[in-house]
């Protein structure tokens, strides 16, 4: 069952495949610009909305039916090539914007014998992207 995708990564669970995560946190702010006055208090001035941020888990295990090796190379990927994807949560849209993988952060916790990987928790940070420019 899919149940969820960042980009053309999809997130599974099934009997012989799970991936998947955990931890979400989603976060946003409003931008605010702060005018001084001469012998009063600075008047704040509201200028929109901040880029949502969303961080999350990933738990890559090779007894799950995943590839950790390949599912790193495909994170790694699209963080620094600075690939612009939909983020896909139970078939609707998380926001009506796209989103970037702004950083990914490795943790390993098993080795197998020949040195590949066999479980390692990756952990995402996800920022929005505007497809709106200014018009």
């Amino acid at each position: 069952m899919q149940i969820g995708s960042i980009g053309d990564i999809p997130f599974v669970v099934s009997h012989d495949y799970m991936l998947t995560f955990h931890d979400y946190s989603r976060s946003g702010s409003s931008r605010w610009v702060k005018h001084d006055l001469i012998g009063r208090k600075p008047i704040l001035e509201f200028i929109g909305p901040d880029v949502e941020k969303i961080s999350m888990k990933i738990q890559l295990r090779l007894d799950h039916g995943i590839s950790p090796e390949m599912e790193l190379k495909h994170l790694r990927k699209m963080r620094d090539e600075g690939k612009v994807f939909p983020f896909i949560l139970g078939g609707t849209p998380v926001s009506n914007e796209y989103w970037v993988l702004e950083s990914i952060g490795e943790d390993v916790s098993y080795w197998r014998a020949n040195g590949k990987i066999l479980s390692v928790t990756v952990d995402v940070s996800l920022q929005e992207y505007s497809t709106k420019g200014a018009e």
